[in-house]
């Protein structure tokens, strides 16, 4: 299960209209406002643990991308050729790059 089918499972249940984080309320269907530090802090603290983004330029996705896309590359592929000491990815470990391997949706792209 991800993070975000744990969110949709909670305001299924608990017919959630919304969640404000700057006061930590839930507002549920039947007009009840509940203040709360249970599940919805507890589960961004798990992404921040568990899933934390990994932040690559557009260059770097799109490299690691394209070795994704080809079915006859795996990893130790992509880092013989790219990740182990190559200037595009020299800032990141081979475990940060294993991690973007497996879950391409936590890289952030950004400007840097």
């Amino acid at each position: 299960m991800t993070f975000e089918e744990v969110y949709k499972t909670l305001y299924k249940k608990y017919e959630i209209v919304s969640f404000d984080y700057s006061d930590k309320t839930i507002k549920a269907k039947d007009s009840i406002t509940i203040r709360t530090y249970d599940l919805f802090d507890l589960i961004e603290g798990l992404k921040e643990t568990y899933a934390p983004k990994i932040k690559m330029t557009f260059e770097q996705k799109d490299e690691l991308m394209q070795f994704l896309g080809e079915s006859d590359f795996g990893f130790e592929n992509f880092w013989i050729c790219l990740g182990s000491g190559a200037n595009l990815y020299n800032e990141f470990t081979e475990n940060e790059l294993m991690r973007a391997w497996l879950h391409p949706e936590l890289i952030e792209v950004t400007d840097d």
